[in-house]
């Protein structure tokens, strides 16, 4: 499985959500390898998104979201749980990136199929915390792969997950592989 070119990273945030559906995240590094089907996604559009962490410009916990594409952007939320995005955003766009929501256990994880059933959970079982924000996944221990297409009819499509209501927040930004035990929730939509 080779590792995902920049070039995939730089195309718009929507593009880049639906054709990471069925793409591996794999975490490589002495005493500890994981692997894991992308089942679920949400896109995050920066500046003009209300919902994203970008919105208001960069801080120093969004940094990586405004930086080069092909990047892991992990915060913590609600003090609990480590979540990764992966930045993503065509030339000439400030900030963007991609939330993985659900994935399907591959390599080094419990024969559950729920797993990895939901952002944090997908944080806990990579050993994730804001130490790797920031990470190259071209060139780390965390890196995303490629992976056989998800076919069009195998995409779901709905708003996303726990968003206040807002301009964006009906969007249907958030995608999902039909029928995977590791989406995080059935859809709204």
């Amino acid at each position: 499985m080779r590792v995902l070119p920049r070039s995939f990273y730089r195309r718009p945030v929507l593009e880049v959500a639906r054709d990471l559906l069925g793409k591996i995240l794999v975490r490589d590094e002495p005493g500890l390898l994981r692997a894991a089907r992308i089942v679920e996604v949400e896109a995050y559009l920066g500046l003009d998104d209300p919902a994203s962490h970008a919105y208001r410009g960069p801080t120093a916990r969004n940094a990586p979201m405004f930086g080069d594409p092909g990047h892991a952007y992990v915060y913590l939320s609600y003090g609990v749980h480590y979540c990764m995005n992966v930045v993503a955003k065509p030339r000439g766009v400030p900030a963007g990136a991609v939330l993985l929501r659900g994935a399907e256990p591959l390599v080094g994880f419990p024969d559950a199929p729920r797993a990895l059933a939901g952002p944090g959970l997908i944080g806990r079982g990579f050993g994730l915390t804001t130490a790797n924000s920031g990470l190259d996944l071209l060139a780390s221990a965390l890196t995303l792969r490629d992976g056989p297409r998800v076919t069009a009819s195998q995409v779901g499509r709905s708003t996303r997950i726990g968003i206040s209501s807002g301009r964006t927040s009906e969007r249907p930004w958030r995608f999902y592989v039909r029928g995977s035990r590791g989406v995080s929730r059935s859809p709204r939509t």
